[in-house]
Order: structure tokens, then C-alpha cells, then sequence
């Protein structure tokens, strides 16, 4: 198994769709369709059905994904550990934000942000508070800002900013 076959395994899984996860990896779709060719030859195990343009994770496909998510969570982990010991703050940050947060609170910290640390590339998706809490969960964000937290979470660190 490759980081590049897990990468689009869990982003068609996600989308649905071996065409939008080709544009979300920069790829060509022939190229998607390799990388989870390689991967199902490897594993032995077909891991989408596909009927038309609908894609379905097959038994399989569910048994790896979370596995697929916790590698990829772990290589970025991983990257992240060895590029910390140089002591600049650079990457990409990748945030969750509720929309009256960043409509109302967010733009003067955000400033003060990229002022101090502007190697660092702000992701930001607007969302609603459930979708980026279940995204924490998955490992797809670095950081959510939200209005209200659905439950507490053992494997979460979470605290209030704003009252």
C-alpha cells in the first residue's frame, strides 16, 4: 500500500465519485482509477461498487477506510513531528469555522495570526458545527471553531473561547 492509493481511496470514499476526488487530488482520473486498481490487486478485495456514475464502498472498503484514515492521520502526524523540530511555524492549517464565528469574531485574531506567523497556509471551510465536529473526529481538519459542540469527546481537547 501506497500514501498515494490510501489518499484516493479515502477522498473517493468521501466524494462519492473517482472524478471529483481526481480534481480534489490535482490528478487525472485515469490516473484515480490506477491507484485503486493497485490497491484492490494488492489487497485481493474489490473495494467500490460501481453502477453508472454511483460509487459504493463495497464490505471491504468499509473495513479499510478507517484504517486508510487513521495511516493518513498518522503520516501527517508524522511530517508534522519532524518538521516542528526546526522551530518555524509553517504548513498548512486546516480549520472548520461555524459562519457567525467567522463573520463576527474570527477576523481580528486571523489578522493577528498571519501577522506572527505567516508561513503558515490558512484552509479555511465554513461549515456548520456538527459537519466540522464529525470532521475533527475523522481526522480531516487540524482545528474546528465552533458555536456548539454536539458531545465531548475522550480522544478531543476541547475549551470555550468566547462566552
Amino acid at each position: 500500500m501506497d500514501i498515494h492509493s490510501l489518499k484516493a481511496f479515502v477522498t473517493i470514499a468521501e466524494h462519492r465519485s473517482f472524478s471529483d476526488a481526481a480534481e480534489v487530488l490535482h490528478v487525472t482520473q485515469p490516473a484515480i482509477s490506477k491507484r485503486i486498481h493497485n490497491l484492490e490487486a494488492q489487497l485481493e478485495h474489490r473495494l467500490f461498487d460501481r453502477i453508472g456514475r454511483k460509487v459504493t464502498l463495497t464490505e471491504a472498503g468499509e473495513a479499510l477506510l478507517p484504517q486508510a484514515r487513521a495511516i493518513l492521520l498518522a503520516m501527517a502526524n508524522a511530517e508534522r513531528s519532524v518538521h516542528d523540530l526546526s522551530g518555524s511555524v509553517g504548513g498548512k492549517l486546516s480549520m472548520g469555522i461555524s459562519h457567525h464565528i467567522g463573520l463576527h469574531r474570527l477576523p481580528p485574531v486571523l489578522r493577528y495570526f498571519t501577522r506572527t506567523y505567516p508561513e503558515v497556509r490558512l484552509d479555511i471551510d465554513f461549515m456548520d458545527s456538527e459537519q466540522a465536529h464529525d470532521m475533527i473526529l475523522h481526522g480531516e481538519l487540524d482545528l474546528a471553531i465552533i458555536t456548539l459542540s454536539p458531545e465531548k469527546e475522550p480522544n478531543l481537547e476541547s475549551f470555550a473561547v468566547w462566552n
